[in-house]
């Protein structure tokens, strides 16, 4: 039930990151949005804490909110999660209504919960978790901000602005994924901590109208005008808005329009996310109302999953009994079944290989520069061309190489700050090999710590998604079966089995390698060794986890879902039979009942 719960409350903020999306379902406007179709109670909760003298004593009560769920709730909940419900529920109407209505009423109750642990000291909620959710209001702002664009382009009859390949979908909250920090545990319990952190502030380099040419600075303030009408609308008619919410809604349209006479639409986007939002804050409240809430309750209940695991313990002869095992049973197999640890050992196995029968394999990193748009479109033209077509393969490809080679020439490359590309520092692909060489030509000799530095430049170049993140790098084949077919950009694999050849582990290739997707900056992470792993052997050369690391994981999570089980029957399923009501009758006939 939890993993469900968190499912469900997280694809109802990613859904929500588009503000103006469609619908899936639609209804009679006779139909009554304010019919109550579920209601929570107003209950105490009560949790034992330590005093300071470390005996175990009850925290003071904490009374709920009541709440009640309106039938307009379910259907922007239906359609907001539209896709997701669809592809699970098919035809069966009933059940995704069921589902929906179940869903709002334990993500009440759950928050009741961590709200509850919060106000007793038992769960930290300080600074990071804020900056955490401003940075997912920023998100939401942005995709919708890019939507708008488009519509305002398609009105113009002009080509769209495409999104990164979707690639956004690796960080939520940024174009971007943003390296994480590396936090010390001893420090994961200090609650004198929570606050030590910077607020986090969108960069200037995100302001719509502030960067570019005359004529991107006023697509963007068209789009934030557009952006400022939409969530004005979207509490215009809304029944479930109080009066004091109201009041606050309208004393900030009234400061939005005040800021825009004096200081011009820019300077909207730095305060229109404002988080957290307190009464006499100016700003924020209706971007809270209409996705903060959502994001807050997201990160709640990812602070509630940490707390209920955060005692759960694996011994270490549990997973040394497990390495023995797992590397027994590989031995045996991939020293008979070759095709058997091929297929361990390919790009989309999960399998975590402890022995290598040979050293057919080998990993390499690479920072991507992408080609614009154009420059991809371009390329094509140029491959259909009667100039290129009509002549013979090696000289197409010849042809070819040699324009790849101009539009790469020609290639305009950012680097990420916070996750975004900071316009305001275009540089060549020459200037970034040119920081790469200098970072790294010194630690060619410290393959631990090359490889934690070029991780480092992935983070601030690379707009490759399956590069974030991926410790070992891309597995590449050293010598191919007869007859199979290559994983990879055939430029691509030349390159890595050159590096294989030539250079050493932890060295780059300074060679840029240009294929149709753009210029890749190569690194050759490790080289396989036959035989077996140790168990506290590192995975990579950075030395970022061990094998030991890898193997406690599954055993951790089984734990950890016997853990919220164990809650969910004491605590969630209980409240939910005591503490709720639901009034089927005021939803059944969006099914036909």
């Amino acid at each position: 039930m939890f993993k469900r719960i968190v499912t469900g409350i997280l694809t109802f903020v990613l859904a929500a990151g588009l503000l103006c999306g469609c619908s899936f379902i639609t209804h009679d406007t006779e139909r009554d949005m304010r019919q109550k179709v579920a209601y929570v109670k107003s209950y105490t909760i009560t949790n034992s804490i330590k005093n300071e003298n470390g005996e175990t004593v009850l925290a003071d009560p904490y009374v709920t909110p009541e709440k009640t769920i309106y039938k307009r709730d379910l259907i922007d909940y239906v359609n907001n999660n539209a896709s997701n419900l669809s592809q699970t529920f098919g035809s069966d109407v009933e059940g995704l209504y069921r589902y929906a209505v179940d869903m709002l009423v334990n993500v009440e109750l759950v928050t009741n919960e961590v709200d509850a642990l919060i106000a007793c000291g038992k769960v930290e909620w300080g600074r990071k978790e804020q900056n955490s959710i401003k940075k997912s209001i920023y998100g939401v702002i942005d995709n919708t901000l890019t939507s708008l664009k488009n519509t305002i382009l398609a009105e113009r009859d002009e080509e769209q602005i495409t999104p990164d390949d979707g690639n956004s979908s690796v960080d939520a909250e940024t174009t971007y994924p943003v390296k994480p920090d590396v936090t010390d545990d001893d420090d994961a319990g200090d609650n004198e901590n929570v606050w030590d952190e910077e607020i986090w502030e969108p960069s200037k380099s995100r302001y719509p109208g502030y960067n570019g040419d005359s004529e991107q600075r006023s697509l963007e303030r068209e789009a934030m005008r557009r952006f400022i009408s939409l969530i004005e609308s979207r509490v215009k008619d809304d029944f479930r808005i109080t009066d004091a919410e109201r009041e606050k809604f309208d004393a900030e349209i009234k400061a939005i329009d005040k800021r825009i006479d004096t200081k011009g639409i820019e300077e909207i986007y730095p305060v229109i996310g404002t988080y957290p939002v307190a009464d006499e804050s100016e700003f924020g409240h209706l971007m809270y109302y209409i996705t903060g809430e959502s994001l807050e309750r997201s990160q709640k209940i990812t602070a509630l999953q940490s707390y209920l695991t955060e005692g759960i313990t694996v011994s270490a002869g549990e997973v040394a009994d497990r390495f023995t095992s797992q590397l027994n049973e590989q031995r045996s197999l991939y020293t008979s079944d070759i095709a058997a640890y091929n297929t361990a050992m390919s790009s989309s196995s999960t399998t975590t290989v402890l022995y290598h029968p040979n050293d057919n394999y080998f990993y390499v990193k690479h920072v991507l520069l992408p080609f614009s748009d154009e420059q991809t479109e371009a390329l094509k033209a140029y491959k259909a061309s009667a100039e290129v077509t009509s002549l013979q393969e090696k000289e197409q490809e010849k042809l070819i190489n040699e324009y790849r080679a101009r539009l790469a020439d020609a290639i305009v490359c950012y680097p990420h700050e916070n996750g975004e590309d900071d316009k305001s520092r275009p540089m060549s692909v020459e200037q970034v090999m040119s920081h790469i060489r200098s970072v790294m030509l010194p630690l060619q000799s410290n393959v631990a710590s090359a490889d934690v530095a070029f991780d480092d430049l992935i983070y601030l170049y690379n707009t490759d998604p399956g590069a974030f993140g991926n410790n070992k790098g891309y597995v590449v084949k050293y010598r191919n079966d007869e007859g199979e077919q290559e994983t990879y950009r055939q430029e691509f694999a030349d390159a890595a089995r050159y590096m294989r050849e030539n250079i050493e582990v932890g060295q780059v290739y300074y060679e840029p390698v240009i294929t149709d997707y753009g210029v890749h900056i190569m690194y050759l992470a490790s080289v396989v060794r036959p035989g077996a792993v140790g168990l506290y052997d590192y995975t990579t050369p950075g030395k970022l986890e061990t094998y030991y690391d890898i193997l406690e994981k599954p055993i951790r999570t089984a734990r950890e879902s016997a853990a919220y089980k164990t809650w969910e029957d004491n605590v969630l399923t209980y409240n939910y039979k005591t503490q709720t009501e639901l009034y089927e009758k005021a939803f059944s006939d969006l099914w036909g009942a």
